[in-house]
C-alpha cells in the first residue's frame, strides 16, 4: 500500500492493520510494520482502548522484531508514551487505570511485600490513599509502637489525625508516607512476620503514579547485550510428553545479584498491573534459575526463601521474557512425582509462540523437579476466571497433550475437538468449555503410574488432621501440646529432638503435625525412616530443589500421607 494512502486513512484503519500484522513474517511485512508505525507515532489517538492497541504494538513488535528497523521503529513508538496518555481526555484516561502503562495510575491494596518493595523502589511515586482509607485506625498495631509514651495519650487515630501526626513526625523526610513507614519497621519492636501481618490485616489502599520509567510495563524490560530478531514464531513439538522428558541442558542458577535484577522487573511486571505471585513477593535470591531457549526467549524461575516455605508443598515461580521484557507468568508447585502449574500470558503478548514457550517450560519443571505429571487446575480453564473461559484456555493446554481427569469430561473434549479441527468456524458452547473448565486436566509422561496421584485437597486434611491431633494431647496451651508432639514423632524415627541446628529444629516442629497421623510409623523400614529425616534436614536448605527432587522417590510417605488424609475426610463426615 503507497504511503500516500497510509497518510489519508484514518487513525483506526491504521491501528487494524498493525495489530493484524504483529505475528506476521511473510515477504513485506516487516517493511509494512515500520510503515505504520512512523505514521502512527505522529497521530494523535484520543481513546484508550486505541492507546491499548498502540502499547500493544510497541510491546510486541520489541519483544518479536523482524529486524532492527522495526524494534527501532517500536522502541520510538514507546518513547514518552506517558506523555501521549497525558493527553487524553480525562475521562479516556481513568479508563487505563490499573493498566500498568506509562503515565497510569495504580490503585490497589498490596500485600506488604509488595508494598515494601514499591516503598523502596519508587518513595515518591507510591503513597498511602488516605482519600480512599476508609479505616486508617487500623494502622494503629504499627503505629502505637513508633509512639513515644508522651505522645500516647495524645495520639488521634483519626484519618486526619494519623495524617498530622505522620507529617511533623517525618520530620525532614521528603518522601511518601509509606516509604516513611516502611522504613519504621525495624525500630517497631515487632518480629518481621508480625509487622507484616499488622500491615495487611490494616488493608492499605495504595496510589502508584506511574511515570515514563522503568516501573511502567511501556518500559519494563531486563536489559541485554543484544536484540534477537525473528522470521517466525516457533511451534511446540508434536510428541510433547517426549519433548518435556528431555532435561533442558541450557539453564543455570544464578547469582544473587543477577537474581534481583530479573526479580525487580519481575516484580514491577506483576505490581504495575495489580498482579502478585507468592514466590516472587517471597523470593531466594540464592535459588533463581535462568534458561535461554534461544531467539530472544528466556525463562526465569525462582523458589521461596526458607521461612516462608510449606511444610510438604514446593513453590516457584516462573517468568517468561523476550529481548527481556515480561511476557507471561505463574507458579508450579512440585508435590512427589506431580506439579500443579499454569500460565497467564499478557495480553500485549498473545500470539507470541506461547504454546512453544510453556512445552520448554514443563521442560524445566522436569529438570528442576523430576516431575512426571503435570496438573493445571480448573480457575486456569476458566472456573471463576471469565477471561480464561473466553480466550478457550482450555485447547491451549489440549493442544499441549493435557487431558480431563474424568472420564465424561475426556470424551467431551474429545467431540468438541473433533469439531473444531472440521470446521474453523465452529464456536465450542460457553456451557460445553465451563464443564470442561470445572476439574482438572493432567499430562503424564511415559513410566507415570496411575497411583502416583497425590490430591491437593488431601493437603487440607492433613491439616485439619494436625490440629485434631495436637488437640488430643490434652494441654491447653498449644505451644506444649506440639512440643509433645514433636518429641514423639522424633521418638519414633530415631533422632534426638534436643539436637541438631535451628533449621532442623523448625522441619522437625513442621513436619511432626503431619508425620504424627502416620499409622505404624515406628514399623517403617529403617532406609525410609532415614531418607523422612533427611527431607526433615533438607526443607530448610539453602535450595528446595533438593527437597523437590528426594521427595518425588519417596512413596512410603507418599502412600502414607495419603492414607492419613483419606481417614481424616472420612472421619469428619
Amino acid at each position: 500500500m503507497p504511503p500516500a494512502t497510509t497518510a489519508a486513512r484514518p487513525t483506526r484503519s491504521l491501528l487494524a492493520e498493525l495489530d493484524g500484522l504483529l505475528a506476521d513474517f511473510a515477504p513485506g511485512a516487516a517493511a509494512r510494520k515500520r510503515a505504520l508505525l512512523d505514521a502512527l507515532r505522529l497521530r494523535e489517538v484520543r481513546t484508550a482502548r486505541d492507546i491499548l492497541v498502540l502499547h500493544r504494538a510497541a510491546c510486541f513488535l520489541r519483544a518479536f522484531p523482524d529486524d532492527r528497523a522495526v524494534y527501532r521503529a517500536a522502541s520510538a513508538l514507546a518513547e514518552g508514551f506517558g506523555t501521549r496518555v497525558a493527553r487524553l481526555p480525562r475521562r479516556e484516561r481513568a479508563k487505563l487505570d490499573d493498566s500498568g502503562v506509562a503515565g497510569t495510575i495504580v490503585r490497589h491494596a498490596f500485600t506488604y511485600a509488595a508494598a515494601r518493595w514499591l516503598a523502596l523502589r519508587f518513595p515518591d511515586d507510591v503513597e498511602i490513599d488516605w482519600r480512599a482509607y476508609d479505616a486508617p485506625d487500623r494502622l494503629d498495631p504499627l503505629l502505637m509502637p513508633l509512639l513515644a509514651r508522651v505522645e500516647e495519650d495524645a495520639f488521634d487515630d483519626s484519618r486526619t489525625g494519623i495524617t498530622d501526626w505522620i507529617r511533623r513526625a517525618k520530620g525532614a523526610f521528603a518522601h511518601s508516607d509509606l516509604a516513611w513507614l516502611v522504613r519504621q519497621e525495624r525500630g517497631a519492636g515487632l518480629a518481621p512476620a508480625q509487622w507484616s501481618l499488622a500491615y495487611e490485616c490494616a488493608e492499605v489502599p495504595l496510589v502508584w503514579r506511574i511515570e515514563d520509567g522503568r516501573g511502567a510495563i511501556t518500559h519494563n524490560a531486563l536489559r541485554r547485550t543484544g536484540i534477537a530478531y525473528r522470521n517466525g514464531m516457533r511451534r511446540p513439538a508434536a510428541d510433547s510428553k517426549a519433548e518435556i522428558a528431555r532435561p533442558l541442558d541450557r539453564m543455570e542458577l544464578l547469582a544473587p545479584r543477577a537474581a534481583r535484577r530479573i526479580l525487580d522487573v519481575w516484580r514491577a511486571a506483576l505490581f504495575a498491573r495489580t498482579r502478585g505471585v507468592y514466590p516472587v513477593e517471597q523470593a531466594n535470591e540464592r535459588e533463581c534459575y535462568l534458561a535461554d531457549l534461544g531467539e530472544g526467549v528466556q525463562i526465569a524461575v525462582v523458589g521461596v526463601r526458607p521461612p516462608a516455605r510449606a511444610v510438604l508443598e514446593v513453590n516457584y515461580g516462573f517468568l517468561f521474557l523476550a529481548n527481556g521484557g515480561p511476557m507471561g507468568y505463574g507458579g508450579f508447585t512440585p508435590l512427589f512425582r506431580q506439579a500443579n502449574t499454569g500460565v497467564n500470558i499478557f495480553p500485549d503478548f498473545r500470539g507470541g509462540e506461547a504454546a512453544f514457550v510453556f512445552q520448554q517450560y514443563l521442560r524445566m519443571i522436569h529438570t528442576i523437579a523430576g516431575c512426571t505429571r503435570f496438573i493445571i487446575n480448573p480457575y486456569q480453564l476458566g472456573d471463576g476466571n471469565d477471561e480464561a473461559l473466553a480466550s478457550g484456555a482450555y485447547w491451549f493446554y489440549y493442544r499441549l497433550g493435557f487431558r480431563s481427569a474424568g472420564v465424561a469430561e475426556r470424551r467431551l473434549a474429545d467431540r468438541e475437538f473433533t469439531r473444531l479441527r472440521a470446521d474453523r468456524r465452529y464456536r465450542v458452547p460457553i456451557a460445553a468449555l465451563r464443564t470442561l473448565g470445572a476439574a482438572d486436566v493432567h499430562l503424564e509422561l511415559a513410566g507415570e503410574a496411575a497411583d502416583g496421584l497425590f490430591e491437593e485437597r488431601w493437603l487440607d486434611d492433613l491439616a485439619a488432621g494436625a490440629t485434631a491431633l495436637i488437640a488430643r494431647e490434652g494441654v491447653v496451651e498449644r505451644r506444649v501440646a506440639l512440643a509433645r508432639v514433636t518429641r514423639r514423632v522424633a521418638e519414633a524415627l530415631g533422632v534426638a529432638s534436643e539436637r541438631g541446628s535451628a533449621s532442623e529444629h523448625r522441619g522437625l516442629a513442621g513436619f511432626a503435625p503431619i508425620i504424627g497421623q502416620i499409622e505404624g510409623l515406628q514399623q517403617w523400614a529403617a532406609q525410609d525412616k532415614r531418607a523422612l529425616v533427611d527431607l526433615i534436614r533438607l526443607r530448610g536448605a539453602p535450595l528446595e530443589r533438593e527437597f523437590a527432587l528426594r521427595v518425588r522417590a519417596h512413596d512410603a510417605l507418599r502412600r502414607a500421607l495419603a492414607a492419613a488424609a483419606k481417614r481424616q475426610r472420612e472421619g469428619s463426615r
